[in-house]
C-alpha cells in the first residue's frame, strides 16, 4: 500500500480507458483507491515519526462512527492532515485494509491485540468481534499475557474465558512467563483472583515478586510495588524451608512480619499475623474433575485388521501380565487420574492395571471390572519413562506394540502402545497437567 505522497491525480490519461471502466465492482474500486492513493483527501500522521497514510474520509465515515464524529461532525478537524498520538502505525495501516478490502488475517498476535484496541476506540464491533475470535484462537499459556491486559480492559467475556481456562490447566507456565511484567496492575489482580491450582504458593511469590521488579523498581521499591498482591499469598500454604528459602531472603518482609509468618506456618499460638498475610492454609492444587483432560495414545502403524490376523496373536493366559504401553515420556508433569482402554474387557473378575517407572518400581496399581481404571489417587509421571501394563482373568490376544506422538493443547507424549484384538490399540489417558 503506498502510504506516503502517492498520485493523486483524478485526471484519466488521454486515449487509455477510464481506471473505473477498469474495475467491475465497489469492492476492487475501493482497493484501487487504497494502493493509488487516488482522490485521497487526508493524511494520517502519527506524532515522531515520518509514517503517513493516504485515505479518503468518506472511507473512514463509513467504517467507524467516531471517524464520522472526527472527519464530518460538529467538532470535526478541519484541514487535509489529522494526527493519531496514540495509535500504532502499523495497526492503523492493518485496519485501513480491512476498511477498503475486508482484509481478515492478522498475521500475529501482538499486531491483533494492537488492532483490537484500536476496534474498541473507533467502535467498529465487527472487527473487535473478529479480532477477538482470533486471539481465543491462538491463545496459549506462553502468550495469554500479551491479550490478557486486552480482555481485562476491554470486558472481553468470551476471551476472558478462554484466558481461565489456560490459567486453570496451565498456572505455572503462564506464571513463569517471561512476559508475565507486561500485564498492567489491573490485570495482574484480576489473575490473581483466578483458581491458581499450583503445587507450591512459592510460585505465585515469585511470580509477583518478579512483576515487581520488571516495573523498574529497585530491591527497596519492590514491597511497595506488590504491597498490595501480597495478602493473596497464602503464606501459611508453605512448608518451613519454602518460606525460609524463598521469602525471608526476598527482602520483601521485614524481620518482625517474617517471623511472625514463619511461627504461625509452625502454628505457634498467640502469636497475632501481619495484617498483609492472608490466613488461608489450604493448598491450591486440586484435582477436580471439571479441570480432567484426556489424551489418546493410538499407534501410528497401519496394522492388518482381519479376523485371521487376530487369530493368529498368541493368546494371554489368565493373569499373565501383558504390556498396554512402554517407554511413556511426557516433557512435563502429568497427573493421571484413569485410563481407558477396550482391551480391559476380561470375560470374568477383574483387571489389575499398574504403572511402572523405569526401575519397575509400582508408582500406581488399580483393579477394574470394564474399560475403564480408575486410580484412587493421582498418579504422577514426568522426567522419567514409564509402562503401563495389566494382568487380568480369562484369555485375550496379545499383539504388537507400535509408536504414538499423541498431543493434547501444549502436553505431548510419546511412546509405543500395544496393538490388541486384530485392530489398532489405543490407550486414553485422563489426566491433569497444571505445568
Amino acid at each position: 500500500m503506498t502510504t506516503t505522497g502517492g498520485n493523486n491525480n483524478n485526471n484519466n490519461t488521454p486515449g487509455k480507458p477510464a481506471w473505473q471502466s477498469q474495475l467491475i465492482n465497489p469492492s476492487q474500486r475501493l482497493s484501487s483507491l487504497l494502493v493509488s492513493c487516488r482522490l485521497a483527501d487526508l493524511t494520517i500522521t502519527f506524532p515522531n515519526t515520518d509514517r503517513q497514510l493516504k485515505a479518503h474520509r468518506l472511507v473512514l465515515a463509513m467504517s467507524s462512527p467516531v471517524f464520522e464524529a472526527m472527519l464530518y461532525g460538529p467538532l470535526a478537524e478541519e484541514g487535509p492532515e489529522v494526527s493519531l498520538a496514540e495509535d500504532p502505525p502499523e495497526a492503523v495501516e492493518w485496519m485501513l485494509e480491512y476498511m477498503y478490502r475486508g482484509q481478515t488475517h492478522l498475521p500475529d498476535i501482538t499486531l491483533c491485540v494492537h488492532v483490537y484496541q484500536l476496534a474498541s476506540k473507533y467502535q467498529m464491533e465487527p472487527l473487535m468481534a473478529l479480532c477477538s475470535e482470533n486471539l481465543r484462537g491462538n491463545l496459549t499459556a506462553s502468550n495469554l499475557s500479551e491479550m490478557y491486559d486486552t480482555a481485562v480492559l476491554l470486558d472481553d467475556s468470551a476471551l476472558l474465558q478462554r484466558c481461565a481456562q489456560v490459567v486453570s490447566h496451565s498456572p505455572t507456565a503462564v506464571l513463569t512467563s517471561p512476559h508475565l511484567g507486561r500485564l498492567t496492575r489491573n490485570a495482574l489482580n484480576h489473575l490473581l483472583i483466578q483458581p491458581l491450582h499450583v503445587a507450591s504458593e512459592v510460585t505465585i511469590f515469585q511470580a509477583i515478586r518478579n512483576w515487581g521488579q520488571s516495573q523498574g523498581c529497585g530491591t527497596d521499591e519492590v514491597r511497595e510495588a506488590i504491597l498490595e498482591f501480597l495478602p493473596q499469598i497464602r503464606f501459611l500454604a508453605m512448608t518451613t524451608d519454602e518460606f525460609v528459602e524463598h521469602v525471608m531472603p526476598s527482602g520483601v518482609m521485614n524481620l518482625q512480619e517474617a517471623s511472625a509468618i514463619l511461627m504461625n506456618i509452625m502454628k505457634v499460638r498467640d502469636v497475632p499475623l501481619p495484617t498483609l498475610c492472608s490466613q488461608m492454609r489450604e493448598k491450591r492444587l486440586r484435582f477436580d474433575e471439571e479441570l480432567l483432560r484426556k489424551v489418546t495414545l493410538a499407534t501410528t502403524h497401519n496394522f492388518p485388521k482381519t479376523k485371521k490376523h487376530s487369530r493368529s496373536s498368541i493368546f494371554v493366559h489368565s493373569n499373565q501380565e501383558q504390556t498396554l504401553v512402554m517407554n511413556l515420556r511426557t516433557a512435563g508433569i502429568i497427573q493421571v487420574g484413569r485410563l481407558e482402554c477396550k482391551a480391559l474387557n476380561p470375560t470374568s473378575g477383574s483387571a489389575c492395571v499398574t504403572i511402572k517407572d523405569s526401575q519397575g518400581n509400582i508408582i500406581g496399581t488399580t483393579t477394574t471390572d470394564g474399560h475403564q481404571a480408575n486410580f484412587n489417587k493421582p498418579v504422577s509421571l514426568g522426567g522419567d519413562v514409564y509402562s503401563l501394563t495389566v494382568a487380568m482373568e480369562g484369555h485375550w490376544p496379545r499383539g504388537e506394540l507400535g509408536d504414538f506422538l499423541a498431543t493434547e493443547d501444549e502436553v505431548r507424549l510419546t511412546g509405543r502402545v500395544a496393538y490388541t484384538e486384530g485392530r489398532s490399540g489405543s490407550v486414553t489417558l485422563y489426566f491433569w497437567s497444571f505445568n
